[in-house]
């Protein structure tokens, strides 16, 4: 089951970690929602993990600590949360929580923009920040991009398309748009790349058109309306036949499968859409011979770019 991802931004001085964390502890145990803790140095690398996470994230805090200002430190906040504020607003992301801890003016990133930060004292931080998301009705199944949630098997079916008929079993990937206010359009899947599980190795293979959206004649292209799913037919298998096929654009005819031999694979599936990020689902499988495959792992694990 999916579970909303929160972009904690806090501080990295000790103490500010300490807090960091039992916010963290909080979000996850109390709210059962997922929490990326940006704490860490940031180096290059880590600044690329932050827009890879803000790119990601469905729900964004802000925790802006007040500084003793000295020497040393001419400012009497954290740099790096605010510069991470400003990414989230260039991520557009829109469900964000400011906190302020009294005694700090506005400043930094929260002065030229209209934040309404919520003020709090150290000692119930926790407790402000678990009753405002609350309040604001967070909700731990939702999700500001493309979900893929499930693969289902059919059972042995007659299907037919441009390339020919077959009788087989066929794979369904369900992506899922949890927006109240975006449709996903004009919605496209691709295998990507396939891999040996065993030897970790990538397999060529020529087909990357399009695949065909379940109970859609000729759909290769869909638009999953706000609050709604679709599936979409990853990969079939045929009676008689040896090999993983699939169920796409391609024109060729007749199709030959992307793999032959059993084993273990990896395929990944890229899915494209209009207003949403590129969503990664690798999926893999065990494939024993005709007629006889099975989902190892399922999109659980799925990427988003």
């Amino acid at each position: 089951m999916y579970k909303s991802l929160i972009f904690l931004s806090c501080g990295q001085r000790d103490s500010e970690r300490e807090m960091a964390k039992e916010l963290e502890n909080m979000i996850v145990k109390d709210l059962k929602m997922d929490c990326y803790n940006a704490d860490s140095v940031h180096g290059f690398d880590d600044v690329m993990s932050i827009t890879d996470k803000l790119a990601k994230a469905d729900y964004y805090i802000m925790i802006d600590l007040r500084r003793e200002v000295d020497a040393k430190n001419e400012l009497p906040l954290s740099v790096f949360t605010h510069q991470e504020f400003a990414l989230a607003r260039a991520w557009k992301l829109d469900k964000m929580l400011v906190f302020q801890e009294e005694g700090l003016d506005s400043c930094g990133m929260l002065s030229y923009v209209l934040a309404h930060p919520i003020k709090f004292f150290r000692s119930n931080l926790v407790d402000t920040v678990r009753e405002t998301i609350r309040k604001d009705k967070w909700e731990s199944s939702y999700s500001r991009n493309l979900v893929a949630s499930e693969i289902k098997q059919s059972d042995t079916v007659r299907h037919a398309d441009h390339t020919g008929q077959f009788t087989g079993r066929i794979w369904q990937l369900t992506i899922e748009n949890h927006r109240r206010d975006k449709a996903a359009v004009n919605t496209v899947v691709v295998l990507n790349s396939v891999r040996s599980a065993k030897e970790m190795k990538d397999i060529p293979f020529f087909d990357r058109s399009y695949l065909k959206w379940t109970d859609q004649v000729e759909g290769y292209e869909h638009t999953i309306l706000p609050e709604n799913r679709a599936a979409v037919d990853i990969f079939a298998i045929r009676v008689g036949e040896r090999g993983i096929f699939l169920l796409s654009r391609h024109d060729y005819s007749p199709r030959s499968p992307i793999v032959k031999d059993v084993g273990e694979y990896i395929f990944e599936f890229h899915i494209y859409s209009a207003n949403f990020p590129l969503l990664k689902v690798p999926v893999r499988i065990n494939y024993t011979g005709p007629m006889q495959m099975t989902v190892i792992d399922t999109a659980t694990t799925a990427e988003f770019e």
